[in-house]
């Protein structure tokens, strides 16, 4: 990737960053290579490309581009979201102590409690925007702060700023998922992190089409270790994948304008409505944190929206699915940042894996769902809405 292109805007390093043309054919779309193996120059002689479950030239290509996006350093692309946080989590060693903000994805969580504390890696949720509650938590052996922004599913925001500050104070590894926030809206690197977590499934594909997930750092040897797990683990995304990524990227910028305008429009529509007892979304001038989305995020604020219902017993909420779901504009299913709108509930989908307890906590109650919103009219989502909410 040349520095002309380093230095252009974001909307040009999304079309040309990390792919010029191919200096073989002269080819504008990128060229996908799905060969696993590639012929060596010599006996003795090291290659770059020698077996694609280490690297692949259409995978980097994908890498070169995030790693421009999110503003420098390197990335590392692998199979999932989830298998992207489990390999950063591999580079950690056992009594190794994380503090993580108190509202994450539920994967990350389950990955936390449920599979890395049989390893002896420590975590202690908190309010990161809550100083002296970060200092209390610290440890002797605490190695890094995780924070989500915005969180999922309430969309809370960090202060990146302060997280950043502290975390150096402290000597943290500054680490961010910011799958809610891509680049186009918030460059965290800017607020000092040093690891950016990204669900490539999410905006970055944004076509309900791809699954993936990456690791962004300007930390080489980190880098490096996340490479070595990328050819010893192998959990890497297929060149398939990366393609379709490198494609669909090229308009995320439209895509974050379209979705942030109508889902804006459906949160003020929502705000009106009396079966609806609490809502969130950052656009909204009463949302907690919305001065400080304002700051921290760029062109609009996204495709989600939550809300919890007065409705909590189950006939009533079977009603209104299915009521949304006769619309054949929203869809009942999980993920988010889609072309279709989707309706999700975290406490049986994205969060089940959490317990009751800690459902409870986070205000994610039987009532609570989270929609994304898609491409479609956001007239036609707010009669759907309307429909649905009428039969409560």
């Amino acid at each position: 990737m040349s520095d002309k292109i380093d230095k252009r805007g974001f909307a040009t390093k999304l079309v040309h960053a990390g792919e010029p043309p191919d200096p073989g054919t002269g080819a504008i779309a990128p060229v996908l290579i799905r060969s696993k193996t590639f012929q060596q120059p010599g006996f003795g002689a090291k290659a770059t490309w020698q077996y694609s479950r280490g690297k692949n030239p259409t995978r980097s290509i994908l890498e070169n581009k995030i790693a421009s996006l999110a503003g420098g350093g390197k990335a590392a692309v692998f199979a999932s979201g989830d298998a992207a946080t489990a390999m950063l989590l591999l580079t950690f060693r056992p009594g190794d102590h994380i503090i993580a903000c108190k509202e994450l994805y539920g994967g990350t969580v389950r990955l936390l409690d449920q599979l890395f504390a049989h390893f002896g890696i420590e975590v202690t949720y908190v309010d990161v925007n809550d100083r002296k509650k970060v200092l209390a938590a610290k440890k002797q052996s605490t190695k890094a702060i995780l924070v989500e922004s915005p969180t999922n599913p309430k969309l809370g925001i960090v202060d990146l700023t302060a997280a950043g500050k502290l975390a150096r104070e402290l000597k943290l590894t500054y680490i961010a998922d910011m799958t809610f926030a891509p680049p186009c809206t918030t460059k965290v690197f800017d607020y000092g992190a040093d690891v950016i977590i990204y669900s490539l499934s999410k905006y970055f594909a944004g076509h309900n089409d791809v699954i993936g997930g990456a690791i962004v750092s300007r930390d080489e040897k980190l880098i490096e270790q996340l490479e070595w797990l990328q050819w010893a683990v192998g959990a890497t995304l297929s060149p398939d994948e990366c393609y379709r990524v490198i494609q669909e990227l090229k308009t995320l910028n439209l895509r974050w304008a379209r979705v942030s305008q109508s889902a804006q429009k459906i949160a003020e529509y929502l705000r009106e409505n009396p079966e609806i007892t609490e809502l969130y979304y950052p656009g909204l001038p009463g949302h907690k944190d919305h001065e400080l989305a304002k700051k921290q995020m760029k062109n609009g604020y996204g495709a989600v929206v939550s809300f919890t219902l007065a409705a909590q017993d189950k006939p009533r909420l079977e009603k209104f699915v299915d009521k949304l779901q006769d619309s054949r504009i929203i869809v009942y299913a999980e993920s988010l940042a889609s072309p279709e709108t989707i309706l999700s509930h975290p406490a049986t989908m994205s969060h089940r894996s959490l317990t009751a307890e800690q459902r409870q906590a986070g205000g994610i109650s039987y009532g609570f769902f989270r929609l994304s919103v898609g491409f479609e009219d956001p007239e036609d989502i707010i009669e759907a809405l309307d429909a649905g909410l009428k039969v409560l």
